[in-house]
């Protein structure tokens, strides 16, 4: 009887512990672009060029990384933008009041891959660096 009870309250022991431990895996604090170091400077026609010269190398190299591209704004969408036609950036939070068409732009945001379908790269959780 005293066995089964202390299997029993080794096995709750583990079983919250496990819980803690998943519990804490799952809720890990999510990564702040906008803070970390940049792997790369340069403009959104150089990024697109580096890309199409040897793409798995380029994506090997920088995605997932933070980037800071500076480009002319050729569309304007939703809580995005596309740099030289060649680069969509979308922003983190609502950052595109103040943003025109035909101006330059400096972003800083993640390079999460390339678009096969609008054959563009893409950036994720921009941030404006102009302001």
């Amino acid at each position: 009887m005293k066995n089964k009870k202390k299997l029993i309250i080794v096995l709750l022991v583990f079983l919250l512990a496990l819980g803690a431990t998943i519990f804490s895996y799952i809720n890990k604090d999510h990564r702040n672009i906008s803070d970390e170091k940049t792997d790369i400077s340069t403009t959104s026609k150089e990024f697109f060029s580096s890309f199409t010269t040897n793409q798995q190398e380029f994506n090997s190299l920088y995605l997932d990384k933070a980037i800071v591209l500076k480009g002319i704004v050729t569309s304007i969408e939703d809580n995005s933008i596309v740099l030289d036609e060649k680069v969509i950036v979308t922003f983190k939070e609502n950052a595109i009041s103040g943003i025109k068409t035909n101006t330059e732009i400096t972003v800083k945001g993640r390079y999460v891959g390339y678009d096969d379908l609008l054959e563009q790269l893409k950036i994720d959780q921009a941030t404006n660096t102009n302001k």
